[in-house]
């Protein structure tokens, strides 16, 4: 008996989808909208299985594999986006082999509209124009798969083997995860053990590859392997901690993949929570420096602003988004709440540093200016006020004299005398002004 590939159903025969599957109205839409918005599709996955978990209360054991499988044309068309397959292009020059890529691509659309007899036969013409092109076998693989020729799909894909491209990951591994998941849909976990096998020998960082071997060598009562390699695609690829909750796939090693999955989530928290009490000390630190510096550039009497108090204020902002995901006691939270703490942990040191600096340029500032204010006391007790005592003495008794020249005194005793008289009070007022002025630049030294 076969196994539906998208949910893993038992069903009479090959299947690409069979009933469960699609009255999943919920899966329908979130493919729409990977079809129209390019995006992440592990982010979409996620979307997905948070969407039909929450909204249907049965078959949840069925889902996991729907949120695996049940975006495969989409999934291929974004491996076609990648700089390795997209580089193929560049190849391809003489008209024959440009003329099969046009139809390579015309069959690509038919098949995302449903014309699958049609995608079939243009991806036939592209092939027996051009057979160097990695994408023309896979994509007509996937086209029998919709078509539920599992088989003719299998030929496609170990005859795309010649053709992978590699670099970050070996493409051979990508056609060996799917022929592994007919093999699986075949129920024949041995064969589909060695495949996947070959699969992650190739491309060793393969996260989807890894987890379908996991899966298999469940089934096959490898629980070493399946726990080691479910272990690695976990932490590569979030989603699947998620999904292995539900996978039947695992179902006979259960205990274990609870544990495992208990253990990565109790690390991922532990990490997180760390971070943040690493942050927090750290911020700490920096604002009992950024008080400091605070309080020197008040008696400095700068008119400045603290750079360091604007880097607390981002590390804090950092540092309690990171507290709302971990308070939120979801797995992916945890994983994104480690680097947000560790930038604040980065940007409260560089405030502390920062903020010494300040506190120290600040207080050699003030030193600045009280050697400034301290040279100006001679001027302004002794300098200043002579300097206006002379004018005021000149000024006031001059002035005096003519006066009484002027209004007819005859006694030149009486001028002279009231030049003594009110020099002497313009002296005073002269002292009296010079003290004034001088303390004025002392303090105007202090600002």
């Amino acid at each position: 008996m076969a196994k539906c590939w998208t949910c893993g159903t038992h069903v009479s025969g090959y299947r690409y989808t069979c009933s469960f599957c699609q009255s999943l109205t919920e899966l329908k839409s979130l493919q729409k909208k990977v079809a129209s918005h390019v995006r992440d599709i592990a982010q979409i996955q996620q979307e997905g299985f948070a969407a039909l978990s929450n909204t249907l209360s049965t078959g949840l054991s069925k889902i996991a594999s729907v949120i695996e499988w049940g975006f495969g044309e989409i999934t291929w068309q974004l491996q076609q986006q990648t700089d390795l397959l997209r580089s193929i292009d560049h190849t391809l020059k003489t008209p024959s082999e440009t003329r099969a890529n046009e139809w390579r691509r015309h069959a690509e659309e038919l098949r995302r509209r449903g014309a699958l007899e049609e995608s079939e036969e243009f991806f036939l013409k592209a092939l027996n124009e051009y057979r160097l092109d990695y994408r023309i076998y896979v994509g007509l693989a996937e086209t029998y798969l919709q078509m539920n020729r599992f088989d003719q799909a299998r030929t496609f894909l170990e005859k795309s083997l010649p053709h992978a491209p590699r670099k970050e990951i070996d493409y051979k591994s990508y056609s060996y995860r799917l022929i592994g998941h007919i093999q699986a849909c075949e129920q024949d976990y041995e064969a589909a053990v060695s495949t996947l096998r070959s699969s992650i020998d190739l491309s060793p960082t393969y996260e989807d590859g890894h987890y379908d071997y996991s899966q298999y060598c469940a089934q096959t009562g490898n629980n070493k392997a399946c726990l080691s390699s479910l272990q690695q695609a976990i932490l590569a690829k979030p989603l699947y901690w998620y999904l292995a909750q539900k996978e039947r796939n695992f179902d006979p090693v259960r205990s274990e993949i609870e544990r495992l999955l208990s253990n990565i989530y109790t690390e991922a928290s532990r990490r997180s929570k760390d971070a943040i009490d690493k942050a927090e000390a750290a911020l700490n630190k920096s604002r009992e420096a950024v008080s400091e510096a605070r309080g020197v550039l008040i008696v400095s009497r700068d008119k400045a602003t603290l750079s360091s108090s604007t880097m607390c204020e981002n590390a804090e902002g950092r540092l309690e988004v990171a507290k709302s995901k971990v308070a939120s006691g979801d797995y992916v939270a945890f994983l994104e709440a480690k680097p947000l703490a560790d930038e604040s942990y980065v940007i409260a040191n560089n405030a502390l540093n920062t903020a010494k600096g300040e506190r120290e340029h600040y207080i050699k500032r003030r030193a600045e200016k009280v050697k400034n204010a301290w040279s100006r006391v001679p001027g302004a007790f002794i300098g200043w006020p002579l300097l206006y005592a002379f004018l005021g003495w000149l000024l006031l008794g001059f002035g005096g004299c003519c006066i009484r020249v002027l209004s007819g005194y005859r006694d030149v005793s009486e001028p002279l005398t009231a030049y003594n008289h009110e020099g002497i009070f313009g002296l005073l007022i002269g002292i009296i002004g010079g003290l004034i002025f001088g303390i004025y630049n002392i303090q105007k030294e202090l600002q």
